[in-house]
């Protein structure tokens, strides 16, 4: 009961690392890899895994603090996860095109990966990889 509590709060819950096999691409290439769950002290149901590509751009705004700004380019959700056991390693491999017109990374655009692992009632795990598109 209490390591179920903790895990709720993200103590001791469910963690995620996205390997990505492919981390170097061209515009029109498809990343792959696997998302990595990794159980914590109690079992935990997922909902899904959400894998969010976006560009990561420098620009300067009158309307905000922030010189970096984020554009969500593309989305895929990976479902049917289950639950999660304490301990257990869940490996999910994973294939996301990308785009031919997809913005080549520069020192002021990045393109990143990000993942977020849906848990009812609980702290959401989340992983960012850097993706270079020559």
């Amino acid at each position: 009961m209490l390591n179920k509590f903790l895990s709720s709060i993200g103590i001791g819950h469910v963690k995620v690392d996205t390997v990505v096999h492919t981390p170097e691409i061209s515009p029109g290439d498809h990343i792959r890899g696997e998302v990595v769950l990794m159980g914590g002290m109690a079992d935990q149901p997922v909902n899904e895994v959400q894998l969010l590509l976006l560009l990561k751009y420098e620009e300067d705004k009158k309307d905000s603090d922030f010189s970096y700004h984020e554009k969500d380019l593309d989305t895929i959700t990976l479902d049917k996860i289950g639950t999660i056991r304490a301990g257990e390693e869940k490996r999910i491999p994973f294939e996301f095109p990308t785009d031919a017109g997809h913005p080549k990374t520069t020192d002021s655009e990045q393109t990143i990966l990000r993942t977020t692992v849906d848990i009812p009632q609980a702290v959401d795990p989340t992983d960012e990889d850097s993706i270079v598109v020559r």
